[in-house]
C-alpha cells in the first residue's frame, strides 16, 4: 500500500495482498468471516442385527454408513458388528442380507464413546401347503409334516396340511405316519408365494423300515 501525488490530488494504492487482507478484516468487522474447516469428532459404532420376529442374531448382514460407505461391516455370526470412526451426528445406516427386507435405520451419534445401535430385520417370508395322500389315492390324516427341523403341522382328514411364515430358502421337508414309509425331500419357499407340494406315503414291502 502507498501514497502518491497526481493533478495535486493524493490518491492510495493497494497491492493486491494488501486488498485481499482489506476485504478479509472487513469481513470479519461485518460479521460475514469465511466459514473455517469444522472438525467432527469419529466414533466406534457398535451394534448387533437381529430378526424381528425371533430375536436372533443375523449372521452375514451388510452394514454400511449412508454418506460414507467405506465405513461397514458384516455381522458375525450372533448378529454383532463394529465400525469404527464413524462421524458424529445424523446418520443412516444401511442394512441387506439375503432372506429379508433391506433396511435403512437413521441413527443420532453423540461425540463422545461408543455408540451402540439395534437392527431389527423384517425375514422375507413364504408359505407352503400340500397334501399327503397313500399309495391308493386315500388321503393320509394325521401325518406328521417338518421343515428344517423346527416348523411342524399335522394333516387333516382330507390329508392336507399348511405351514405359514416361513423363511426364504431351501429346505428339508419329511413326512411320517406310523405305519408307512416315511418321506423326506427338498421344499423351495419363495417370498411372498405359496409352495404347493403333494406326498406320497408308500406302504413298506417286507422287511422295510417304516416309521
Amino acid at each position: 500500500m502507498c501514497l502518491f501525488r497526481k493533478g495535486g490530488k493524493i490518491y492510495l494504492s493497494l497491492s493486491t495482498v494488501s486488498l485481499l487482507g482489506f476485504l478479509f478484516l472487513g469481513g470479519c468487522f461485518l460479521g460475514n468471516s469465511p466459514r473455517l474447516p469444522v472438525t467432527v469428532a469419529l466414533v466406534g459404532l457398535e451394534g448387533k442385527v437381529v430378526d424381528m420376529q425371533t430375536g436372533k442374531g443375523v449372521a452375514g448382514a451388510r452394514v454400511v454408513v449412508r454418506d460414507y460407505p467405506d465405513r461397514n461391516d458384516l455381522t458375525a455370526s450372533d448378529g454383532s458388528f463394529f465400525i469404527p470412526r464413524v462421524p458424529a451426528g445424523r446418520q443412516v445406516l444401511v442394512v441387506s442380507v439375503a432372506g429379508y427386507v433391506a433396511k435403512s435405520q437413521a441413527i443420532n451419534i453423540p461425540e463422545t464413546g461408543t455408540f451402540k445401535v439395534t437392527v431389527e430385520l423384517s425375514p422375507l417370508l413364504g408359505k407352503v401347503t400340500g397334501f399327503v395322500w397313500d399309495e391308493n389315492g386315500k388321503p393320509v390324516a394325521g401325518a406328521q409334516i417338518t421343515i428344517d427341523r423346527e416348523y411342524t403341522a399335522t394333516t387333516q382328514a382330507n390329508g392336507s396340511f399348511s405351514l405359514s411364515n416361513l423363511p426364504v430358502g431351501t429346505f428339508v421337508l419329511t413326512v411320517e405316519k406310523e405305519g408307512l414309509v416315511p418321506y423326506a425331500g427338498e421344499v423351495e419357499i419363495q417370498a411372498s408365494s405359496v409352495t404347493v407340494v403333494n406326498v406320497v406315503l408308500k406302504t413298506p414291502a417286507p422287511g422295510e423300515k417304516e416309521w
